[in-house]
């Protein structure tokens, strides 16, 4: 919670007035789950934002604590004193204070991968703890749209690779990870269905890849090419196709909303993104943009250097005043609303710490490598180029959907060297006592 209680306030941006208000009137709406807001409204208690801040890092470090203990020698037990150096140095050398203090789902997309880990690796042969990780695993899932689909992805490779490698273990527990994403889905789907809408995971999922196309510029080629033999009403805006997805999304002079809004456009919309994807040349396209994207999206690992403040008029400040008033002065005051927040002199120290850390486990791996921590790093890796391509592809390239879970690599660093340092300062203590009872 450092950052959020330097901040004054928990970190906010423009979507969290619509969480908050999802919390307090709970109702199914186009573009996000309503999971999230669920989270916030059970855990604020209808009293404070503070709560659901202090429930995200409890959870997280429950989750970093099962995380160290797996990575740390078994032989042993780690000493709760050891176990505290390593959070207070991941809280003080990764961007993880400044996704945990946001109220937004962003901090569960690493305690998904986190949980992943556990699950797919604990020797533990025991019903209750995979039970737990899995209630993590779903809990995570249903708080982000784009969390489903990483994970299926992220499952079915981890599960062709262990099928070649016939790991039957491996195999059982990647098949259950993808069952886990297929109930969130199909519950999703279902909540839709129940409430009259179509069974879909997300209903506005073609407005946002209508968006997309239109990002990448292909949007703009088809309409040039295609308006003289459709009668698309699209296409009298075929010149003010914003160049931008946010544009294309929120402007209120978006085509979007001269057409009338999310509902308007389904079917035309559906229409012309099975035809740009069944088409050769623009499908092409779109591939080589995910592609040059993708990478784009593996260099957003910092935070923002400076946090955009929420106030008046901003949907945050709205609702902050109007469902939890009395938090309204803190609102107000904190770094980020007076515009006094910035990461930039600490994404130096991340930067800096990410190369030597890195470099420290590259020229050591041969000697703290364990066939956990060798997994546990190409987990690590895997998700991370999924989470790239996933949101890379569906929403824009952005900080803030890479360092939500990038932090995770070095921290996964502080670990591997705690291990390395306490082990050596263990076995000198052994050759030490040994050498005085010899003495003797």
């Amino acid at each position: 919670m450092a950052i959020a209680l330097y901040n004054g306030f928990p970190l906010v941006e423009g979507d969290t007035g619509a969480y908050i208000e999802l919390a307090i009137n709970p109702r199914l709406v186009l573009d996000r789950t309503p999971f999230y807001a669920l989270f916030l409204r059970i855990t604020s208690m209808w009293s404070s934002l503070w709560f659901t801040v202090f429930a995200q890092c409890a959870l997280l470090g429950w989750a970093l604590l099962r995380f160290a203990r797996l990575l740390l020698p078994a032989t042993k037990p780690a000493p709760t004193a050891l176990l505290a150096i390593i959070v207070a140095a991941i809280t003080a050398f990764t961007t993880v204070g400044w996704v945990s203090a946001y109220l937004m789902p962003d901090v569960f997309t690493g305690i998904l991968l986190i949980a992943i880990i556990l699950l797919l690796t604990n020797p533990a042969s025991g019903w209750r703890p995979q039970l737990a990780y899995s209630a993590v695993i779903l809990l995570s899932l249903s708080v982000h749209n784009s969390h489903f689909l990483i994970l299926a992805i992220f499952a079915l490779l981890v599960m062709a690779s262990a099928i070649a490698r016939r790991q039957k273990t491996l195999v059982v527990r990647s098949a259950a990870l993808l069952c886990l994403s297929a109930v969130i889905y199909l519950g999703v789907s279902g909540m839709n269905a129940v409430k009259k809408h179509e069974f879909a995971f997300s209903r506005g999922s073609n407005v946002f890849m209508m968006a997309k196309l239109a990002e990448t510029g292909i949007l703009h080629a088809y309409l040039h090419e295609n308006c003289a033999n459709r009668n698309y009403r699209i296409c009298q805006f075929k010149h003010e196709i914003p160049a931008t997805l946010n544009d294309f999304l929120w402007d209120q002079y978006s085509p979007l909303y001269r057409m009338g809004g999310w509902d308007s456009s389904k079917a035309e919309y559906a229409q012309i993104i099975h035809e740009v994807f069944t088409t050769p040349r623009y499908s092409s396209l779109f591939a080589r943009r995910m592609a040059t994207n993708t990478l784009k999206q593996m260099t957003q690992i910092q935070a923002p250097d400076k946090f955009t403040p929420q106030m008046e008029g901003a949907e945050p400040w709205k609702k902050v005043r109007q469902y939890f008033a009395d938090e309204a002065r803190e609102y107000n005051t904190s770094l980020q609303n007076r515009g006094k927040l910035s990461a930039n002199a600490p994404n130096f120290v991340y930067y800096v710490f990410l190369a030597l850390s890195s470099l420290w486990v590259l020229l050591f791996y041969s000697r703290v490598r364990t066939p956990t921590l060798h997994s546990a790093y190409g987990y690590i890796i895997l998700f991370l180029i999924i989470n790239a391509l996933v949101a890379s592809t569906f929403s824009t390239v952005i900080y803030r959907f890479q360092y939500r879970v990038f932090w995770l690599l070095p921290a996964t660093n502080i670990i591997v060297i705690a291990r390395y340092y306490w082990q050596a300062l263990q076995t000198k203590t052994t050759l030490t006592n040994r050498q005085t009872h010899n003495a003797a």
